[in-house]
């Protein structure tokens, strides 16, 4: 059972980085990730992506997106069932009651002197999130696979009111008064961020003053190699799922635009391009081969790799493709 467990969970850090060459397609500003903390151990969770819109067809998606409500809400249901196929998990590990609700997704555009970005924000309650012990709030069991931000991605900590800090590890790159700031890229060990809160007895400001923020001795952290895998899976649902929706919508444009034997072609002039070179052949040869860009060559070929008609050979650095037998 655990076996099966741990196949399932591999499995969909598989499917994380497969979805990676999409989310390349799209420039994205920033990513920020804000955990309001609750008094009652929940947290409000708020993501939200800034991707920039540099040509008038990417707004001009961008506001189709924002018009379609059965679009919107059918992304909307897509997330939420990822998250609690992700919380299940956490259950079934913590050992105790948790749940997610009340999620919401808000689209919106913010026009600057230079850029013009399209702001995709979802939200949602995660009941359960921290642990209660007496006037103390402790965050950081559910990152039981640590925690990975990217290159662009901003983690938030926020206090709930009469509260201040007691412990944080690691330390933070930014801290206001009531809020913790970690910068991406950064690899955060097994269970953390870790954040104990605490009730304040009076609100004097000096309160701050006996705020510890050291982390706690690194030889404390066991990160077991097999932890490791989850790392991608904690995070990488969460963010694959706040994207992929404009890619979905993109996609979804063009095939609208192109007729379908546009997209059977593209997918022979890869398959002939793997034939010319025995049916074997680098990946990072067919951009080149075909006039495809690296991202539409990794779409192309998730493509025939679901339809058996090749298959993917993790080398060194750079995958082998090859043809099946009878393609």
């Amino acid at each position: 059972m655990h076996t099966r467990t741990q196949t399932r969970i591999v499995h969909t850090g598989i499917v994380v980085l497969l979805l990676i060459p999409y989310l390349m397609a799209q420039p994205t500003e920033t990513t920020t990730i804000i955990i309001q903390l609750d008094a009652t151990g929940s947290a409000l969770w708020i993501v939200e992506s800034r991707l920039v819109l540099a040509t008038e067809e990417d707004e001009k998606f961008f506001e189709e997106f924002q018009k379609d409500e059965t679009l919107k809400n059918s992304r909307l249901s897509e997330f939420k069932e990822k998250m609690n196929l992700l919380l299940e998990k956490i259950k079934y590990s913590r050992q105790r009651s948790m749940a997610m609700t009340d999620f919401d997704i808000f689209l919106g555009k913010e026009i600057t002197v230079t850029k013009t970005y399209g702001v995709i924000r979802f939200q949602f309650t995660w009941e359960g999130f921290a642990v209660l012990e007496n006037d103390r709030v402790i965050m950081g069991d559910v990152f039981e696979g640590g925690y990975y931000l990217s290159m662009n991605e901003i983690l938030m900590v926020e206090l709930p009111e009469g509260y201040h800090f007691v412990t944080v590890t690691p330390h933070p790159d930014h801290q206001r008064q009531t809020t913790l700031i970690w910068e991406g890229p950064m690899n955060f060990a097994f269970g953390e961020p870790t954040v104990v809160i605490e009730k304040d007895v009076d609100l004097q400001p000096e309160k701050e003053e006996d705020v510890d923020l050291q982390p706690e001795k690194e030889e404390d952290v066991d990160l077991q190699p097999e932890k490791k895998k989850f790392i991608p899976i904690t995070l990488g649902l969460f963010l694959v799922s706040v994207l992929i929706m404009i890619i979905k919508l993109r996609k979804t444009k063009k095939q609208k635009k192109e007729p379908e034997k546009q997209d059977v072609n593209d997918r022979d002039l890869i398959v002939n391009a793997i034939r010319k070179h025995g049916g074997a052949i680098a990946q990072k040869k067919l951009p080149d081969l075909t006039g495809f860009s690296k991202a539409k060559v990794s779409i192309l070929l998730n493509e025939l790799k679901e339809e058996g008609v090749i298959r993917k050979i993790f080398r060194g650095r750079e995958n082998l493709i090859t043809l099946n037998e009878g393609n």
